[in-house]
């Protein structure tokens, strides 16, 4: 295949293109499907894989696979994610969520749709490419049940793959830029659960009670000097709570509280030493308050290091495809389950910016996103860039 024959002709033929792929985003969206869910959306990438030549299987239970010439060396993978998040679609848009309480939220249905492009160009010029791509399609990232991405490296997707790469949106970023960096690259993320037992009783007598509550009102603020007094000001940490439930009635003071939080680390070291305080905080503060601490702090991602050479070769790419490339403002102590590909093999994760100046873009989580519909040929450009790139690295072309 001669070097840049994918996208040379690449504008063609998204212009004819893009209006099936709009449509297939939108639907997706309109049919969100949470971790190890993904029933539907599994069979709609399958039948779009099957059509097109390949013969896609099932990994992880809705994951899809699909390689581009089987029986031929595997030169890359390239990965994107399925699921959906848990969160109620208020936007007024034809295509808004039918599913009550679930939502694309984040954009994996426009990384998916980026892929299902991408297998159409190459299905197009199978003929010429005298190597095999595999497509990876994962379900759960968001880690309902531990990863897609642990469990698909457990059913084999890694096999005889040199290298992978993946991406994301991200509206924190302008749009017409691509962000990469080596190194670490965004965070490793951990759980915590605390349980807080204390003696219930009337609210207008506190004085025979041991209030979980204000015992862990005092610990909420007391972890947070975890942060500001025992991490350098040169390093990176953030320890959050996001849950506090505990008690049903305004004049009972309950027995029992349950807070939940996570701890983001891009250190080892630091991942340690944030563990051990938040463990002496708490174990030190609930008895002098009168409650008893339940406290469990459960690692989930490791941190996601993109190989140097990698995200090279990812910069070089971006800049081939137009975009704006720099490392400016990452990592990011968001966390990504693509972090178990890369601890695996030779990999890199890169952003593509989705910001509009002028405007307050609602960033990923938040009810108001939707992807933006422009990214589907800037991701599409940039994973058949890469293709290319590495196709032509190893004289293969």
């Amino acid at each position: 295949m001669p070097a840049r024959a994918l996208t040379d002709s690449l504008s063609q033929t998204l212009t004819a293109a893009m209006p099936e792929l709009v449509a297939v985003r939108h639907d997706i969206h309109r049919h969100p499907e949470l971790g190890f869910d993904e029933h539907r959306t599994q069979g709609l990438v399958m039948n779009w894989l099957s059509a097109r030549g390949f013969a896609p299987r099932t990994c992880a239970g809705t994951g899809v696979v699909a390689d581009l010439n089987p029986g031929r060396p595997t030169r890359l993978a390239l990965r994107a994610d399925l699921d959906a998040l848990p969160i109620q679609e208020d936007l007024d848009i034809p295509y808004r969520s039918v599913h009550s309480g679930v939502s694309h939220k984040c954009g994996h249905d426009g990384h998916t749709t980026i892929l299902l492009g991408v297998a159409q160009v190459l299905a197009e010029r199978r003929e010429d490419i005298d190597v095999n791509v595999r497509l990876v399609f994962q379900p759960d990232e968001e880690g309902v049940d531990g990863g897609g991405a642990k469990v698909m490296i457990r059913d084999g997707v890694l096999d005889g793959v040199p290298e992978i790469y993946g991406l994301h949106n991200w509206p924190g970023f302008p749009k017409g830029t691509l962000r990469v960096s080596p190194g670490a690259t965004m965070a490793a993320v951990d759980t915590i659960d605390l349980v807080l037992q204390g003696r219930g009783g009337h609210g207008a007598q506190p004085q025979t009670c041991r209030d979980p509550i204000v015992a862990g009102a005092q610990i909420v603020s007391a972890v947070q000097t975890v942060i500001s007094r025992g991490v350098s000001a040169l390093e990176q940490a953030v320890v959050s709570f996001g849950s506090f439930h505990a008690g049903e009635a305004n004049n009972v003071i309950p027995s029992t509280a349950q807070l939940t939080g996570s701890i983001r680390t891009l250190d080892p070291a630091v991942r340690d030493r944030v563990h051990a305080r938040v463990r002496e905080v708490v174990e030190g503060l609930a008895p002098a308050l009168g409650v008893r601490a339940e406290l469990s702090i459960d690692a989930e991602y490791p941190v996601l290091v993109n190989d140097p050479r990698c995200a090279a070769i990812v910069a070089r790419v971006g800049q081939q495809a137009g975009l704006e490339v720099s490392s400016a403002d990452l990592p990011l102590l968001a966390s990504e389950d693509f972090a178990y590909f890369a601890e695996e093999i030779p990999a890199a994760y890169f952003f593509l910016g989705a910001g509009v100046e002028g405007e307050d873009t609602p960033t990923c989580h938040h009810p108001d996103f939707d992807f933006d519909d422009d990214l589907i040929e800037q991701g599409i450009a940039v994973f058949l860039g890469l293709v290319e790139d590495r196709i032509a690295a190893e004289g293969l072309t």
